[in-house]
């Protein structure tokens, strides 16, 4: 019994490092799929801004405009690499999709039904996984609504391959699968186990899958799978055996499983039963003998208690090599947290680090503007005192007031920088072209007088506008250099700034001395991504988040070209009304 007991004991200590290896595995994979849904999450609300998505679902869209949005839908498809995206109308008619040329093209199919297309016709972001009805392929569906003013006019839905996913969860070195909340398996590492249900479905959880068309309820059959204790086997073909091990996930109430495999427990499993057997034979074998001589000479009793008192030791060793195995994996638990709590702390240093970067950068640039009016001060400093020792009243008075000049040049500058640095609460107030003007320029000061570049402001401000400081400053600084960056070497950099008041509005065009922009990428200047930058020098952002801020503030902001050479950006924003201020 003693052997039976210290074999139970040792057992359970090695099934439960097994199921904490096996938990630390299914951690690493959580995070894992958790990565790979952000990938996609982003891409429907992206999508859903877009000028040509939202001219496509307003009344008079033509055929030539819808086949033009069929294909550049099919192009962002293949570069996110995802396997469907398609503009679904109110009514729940699909318009366009990335798949118009094909037999199984969603263009003018209905999912209205399909709980994806309610959430985000409400308003509210959508994610559903289901089997496509059209294609019969399994998918993870996310979509957006699409909006304009306060009203929703459609949805942009983008479809990825759960075959996309199962590929990336391969590469572990176990098998994976996740149940949803009816425990049917909708993505699995193993094929046998995909669409099988843990569970008999209820008749309740029959008719929520088939009212959204998840999948077919009545093609689900149970899972081969075998529970034997806490292990779990895998029947049909090469059968196997596991330890499985599971966790929520939060996305629609998922259940992520992972079967780790038990080879290296059966061997030391195996090992330890060997050893408690050839222990508990040498004892047999003792206590045998030791009867057999019971009646024989004295001093055999002496050599039985030796035997059997060597027979405890070598139990308490083996009983402290457990223990001793048990304090380490105890050790090796809090070195990996700490490890891990290393980690942590190093990546939020990384983060602080980066924003000293940046800010070190912006100092290095601007130390130029306050190192020349200091060196200045301290000469007329001393000039100052001279002048104050020979009695020259006047020109010392005179030298003071250029010292003033110049620290209130410095606290003009130090001004700008405080006010650009700090961040915007995301609101529109009345601002002042000219001022948000003056005010760009002079952050980028250094980086024009690098570029030799000339700027020519020209206008007047023609009265408040709706706006915000800070991210208009940020659009104009953009464009500027914008300017900077396409000016063909050699060629000395001149900018045009001019304020043009107009009836409603106060333009502001930005012109420039370069090659201009080329007609075959005018219409996609805004595009998100784009760039005619050379690989590594930009990520076609820029021109993109300045036409967003621009029309959050109900202007416009469009992109053109100067006769005779040289690009125009005219940046046109309403004037302030009464009725805007008393707002």
């Amino acid at each position: 019994m003693l052997f039976v007991a210290a074999f139970l004991s040792a057992n359970a200590l090695l099934v439960e490092r097994t199921r904490a290896n096996a938990l630390a595995q299914l951690s690493q994979t959580n995070e894992t799929i958790g990565g790979w849904f952000h990938r996609y999450e982003t891409l429907p609300a992206l999508y859903a801004r877009n000028p040509r998505v939202i001219s496509a679902l307003e009344d008079g869209a033509g055929r030539d405009e819808l086949d033009a949005l069929n294909r550049e839908l099919a192009e962002w498809n293949q570069i996110a690499g995802t396997s469907d995206t398609y503009l679904i109308a109110r009514d729940g008619t699909t318009v366009a999709a990335s798949n118009w040329d094909l037999i199984t093209t969603f263009v003018g199919r209905n999912f209205s039904y399909r709980p994806y297309f309610a959430d985000a016709i409400s308003g509210r972001p959508g994610h559903f996984f289901g089997l496509g009805t059209t294609s019969g392929q399994r998918g993870y569906y996310l979509s957006a609504p699409i909006q304009r003013g306060d009203e929703t006019i459609g949805v942009v839905v983008v479809k990825v391959s759960a075959a996309a996913l199962e590929r990336t969860l391969a590469e572990a070195a176990y098998p994976i699968f996740i149940t949803d909340k009816a425990g049917v398996v909708i993505l699995s590492t193993l094929p046998a186990l995909r669409l099988t249900a843990l569970e008999p479905l209820t008749p309740s959880a029959k008719a929520e899958v088939a009212r959204v068309r998840s999948y077919d309820p009545e093609t689900i059959g149970p899972a081969p799978l075998s529970a034997r204790s806490q292990f779990l086997r895998v029947t049909g073909g090469t059968a196997r055996t596991y330890l499985p091990v599971e966790r929520a996930l939060e996305r629609e109430r998922w259940t992520l499983h992972l079967l780790y495999g038990i080879a290296d427990l059966r061997r030391q499993q195996w090992m330890l039963a060997v050893a408690l057997a050839a222990a508990g034979i040498a004892a047999a074998a003792l206590a045998r003998l030791s009867v057999q001589r019971r009646d024989r000479l004295a001093r055999k009793l002496a050599d039985r208690e030796r035997y059997r008192l060597e027979l405890e030791r070598r139990v308490a060793d083996r009983t402290a090599d457990l223990t001793s195995t048990n304090a380490r994996l105890e050790i090796e638990v809090a070195e990996r947290r700490a490890a891990e709590d290393g980690l942590r702390r190093t990546q939020e240093e990384l983060v602080q680090a980066g924003k000293l970067a940046a800010l070190g950068q912006m100092s290095a640039a601007l130390s130029h503007e306050f190192n020349q009016p200091l060196m200045a001060i301290r000469t007329y400093c001393g000039n100052a005192r001279a002048f104050h020792r020979a009695g020259q009243v006047d020109r010392a008075d005179d030298t003071l007031a250029r010292i003033m000049r110049l620290t209130e040049r410095m606290a003009a500058l130090s001004k700008h920088l405080t006010r650009f640095a700090r961040k915007s609460d995301g609101t529109s107030e009345p601002v002042d072209l000219a001022v948000i003007v003056d005010e760009a320029l002079a952050l980028i000061e250094g980086r024009l007088q690098a570029a030799h570049a000339t700027v020519e402001v020209t206008g007047k401000a023609g009265g408040p506008v709706v706006g915000g400081m800070i991210r208009l400053q940020h659009v104009v600084m953009n464009l500027v250099v914008n300017a900077l960056d396409a000016m063909p070497e050699g060629r000395e950099p001149h900018v045009r700034i001019a304020i043009m008041p107009q009836a409603e509005t106060v333009d502001l065009v930005v012109e420039d001395n370069g090659t201009g922009i080329p007609d075959a990428v005018l219409d996609k200047i805004f595009d998100p991504f784009f760039t005619t930058k050379e690989v590594g020098l930009g990520l076609g952002l820029g021109l993109s988040i300045s036409f967003n801020i621009v029309r959050d503030f109900g202007g416009t902001l469009t992109a053109g070209n100067v006769p005779g050479g040289g690009a125009r950006f005219v940046l046109s924003l309403r004037r302030v009304l009464a009725a805007d201020v008393a707002a």
